[in-house]
């Protein structure tokens, strides 16, 4: 593993130094791709990008597979305009989680207590109940945010805000992974400078995301007396931080390199929170009109895959997938059948502190721990822009 992180390490040496002695021309038109930046255009000016964006992500080690389109619209010489529409969003998953997704009914044979949950921040519901395929067509957000430059003179700076609003709401769609169904608001301060012949872009951001559309409840059972407590799943406020270096080698061509990072902030619903931290190295390409940009992504800070953790649900009886009625029946027979009538479809349904051995077809005693999945890691990110 160390000799394949220096050996990395070597390669972005290697190009850092080579952008650094190729002749440079002025072309502001290249922008990063994996977070958006400051403007410069001329006003009036407008651009569309079409974009493919493949990632690898743990603990659950699913896979994100966007595509999307971005307008941009510079109303005046200091605003832009911008939007982000993620029309089509496949997430796989190598297995379905071992602690069971929200929303999640949590049955207790007796005292309710805290379940921490564990997901990739952006993606709460995600099970392998949803679609994981691209011809499913499941939307993800439409962004609309604007851009303010407040100098433009050697250290640009800027400011911007953004609105993150869900295409899809239906439990089906946020279980295929289309988002957290709830809006995001964020905010981001904006630079752009020159530096070492090439173009450096930096934004910070802090978003401050919505807390789902679907809780977690929790029902305690004593006899005929049900108590319902409804929990917050766990999604926390993300800090964004982000640099690129973009380098022009010709007229029509550039070389970028991008590093995100990313912060999720998490209470006690929350574990196995990640904080990635992204590089990639891309190229991009003019023609005409049109240009097109090619990014390899590579993702730091992962957890240690494979590494075996305590499962917070050990030794629950895990309903999910029991029919109804089977459900009812087993219910009603353990003491616990005045919760019936309470529980959510399509919700994960789990009885903890039930020690019986007798379990309908289809239920699942949850395991005492469970396997960090963190594969591949790798990702890409391809772009086709248009500018009349």
């Amino acid at each position: 593993m160390i000799k394949h992180l220096r050996r990395a390490d070597g390669i972005v040496a290697l190009a850092l130094t080579a952008l650094a002695v190729l002749p440079a021309t002025a072309d502001d038109n290249f922008r990063p791709v994996s977070f958006p930046s400051l403007s410069l255009s001329a006003p009036r000016s407008f651009g569309a990008d079409f974009y493919v964006d493949d990632r690898d992500r743990d603990p659950q080690g699913i896979d994100v597979f966007d595509v999307g389109f971005r307008f941009r619209f510079q109303l005046g010489e200091r605003t832009e305009l911008f939007s982000d529409l993620i029309v089509d969003r496949a997430v796989a998953l190598p297995e379905a989680p071992a602690i069971p997704s929200s929303p999640r009914d949590l049955i207790f044979a007796g005292a309710s207590r805290s379940i921490p949950n564990a997901f990739v921040g952006e993606h709460p519901y995600v099970d392998k109940r949803g679609d994981a395929r691209v011809d499913a067509f499941i939307p993800g957000t439409a962004t609309i945010g604007v851009a303010r430059t407040l100098r433009r003179e050697g250290l640009a700076l800027g400011l911007s805000a953004a609105l993150a609003i869900p295409m899809a709401r239906s439990l089906h769609a946020l279980q295929s992974g289309a988002g957290s169904g709830s809006v995001d608001a964020t905010f981001a301060g904006l630079a752009f400078s020159d530096f070492l012949g090439g173009k450096a872009h930096g934004r910070a951001a802090f978003t401050l995301a919505g807390p789902g559309s679907f809780p977690d409840r929790s029902f305690s059972v004593a006899g005929s007396a049900v108590q319902i407590t409804e929990a917050h799943i766990g999604i926390g406020h993300r800090l964004d931080l982000g640099v690129a270096w973009i380098r022009t080698i010709s007229d029509t061509l550039a070389a970028a390199i991008e590093l995100r990072a990313r912060k999720e902030f998490v209470g006690e619903e929350r574990i196995d929170a990640v904080s990635p931290v992204d590089a990639s190295l891309g190229v991009h390409k003019r023609l005409g009109r049109f240009s097109a940009s090619a990014t390899l992504l590579r993702h730091f800070r992962a957890l240690p895959s494979g590494e075996r953790r305590a499962n917070p649900l050990a030794g629950g009886i895990d309903l999910s997938n029991v029919s109804p009625n089977a459900r009812n029946a087993f219910l009603e027979a353990n003491g616990l059948g005045a919760v019936a009538g309470q529980l959510r479809d399509r919700a994960h349904t789990v009885v903890v502190g039930l020690s019986t051995t007798s379990l309908p077809e289809g239920a699942v005693r949850i395991d005492p721990t469970y396997n960090i999945r963190s594969e591949h890691n790798l990702g890409y990110i391809f772009t086709v822009t248009f500018r009349p």
